[in-house]
């Protein structure tokens, strides 16, 4: 019989690392896009189910939201952004605390008369069932990429005077 010190002990396994790379072109100018993405105060007037609240930051000139997405029944993801990185009208990089931990990028490319927004996802999660949260992510995130879609498309269509 061994003794308790000689046992080996259980590792707790690593949590899956979480990857995902939603697109969407939009028939709009990437700087009409870039301001939208960039100004996270706003993103709940565009994008259904998305509550957002600023926080603290952490250093001079920083700045830190809390960030509430619904997912379906009784679900929501619960993550505070730090954008960083920014690229004039390319995009920008936001690291990610709370129900994901690790970063996330909005990626502008502009082509065929109008543009491509990538959303890229390299994170982990805290909470059981990692494929589960994946899912709901990617299904926020594409319902804010519609809802970014509709408004910029009527704006951009009334920017050069025709009808929505």
């Amino acid at each position: 019989m061994t003794s308790r010190a000689e046992r080996p002990t259980a590792v707790p396994p690593e949590p899956p690392l979480l990857h995902a790379d939603d697109a969407l072109f939009v028939r709009a100018p990437e700087a009409m896009i870039y301001r939208r993405l960039t100004h996270i105060a706003m993103w709940p007037t565009w994008w259904s189910g998305c509550a957002v609240e600023p926080l603290a930051a952490p250093a001079p000139g920083g700045e830190r939201w809390a960030v509430s997405l619904r997912c379906g029944w009784a679900r929501q993801l619960r993550l505070a952004l730090r954008p960083h990185s920014f690229r004039h009208d390319l995009g920008m990089v936001l690291e990610l605390r709370g129900d994901l931990v690790g970063r996330s990028e909005f990626w502008l490319e502009p082509t065929h008369g109008g543009t491509v927004v990538h959303q890229l996802l390299v994170a982990t999660t805290p909470l059981r069932r990692p494929l589960r949260v994946l899912e709901d992510h990617r299904r926020a995130v594409r319902r804010g990429l519609w809802g970014l879609k509709d408004v910029l498309q009527l704006e951009a269509r009334a920017s050069v005077g025709l009808a929505p």
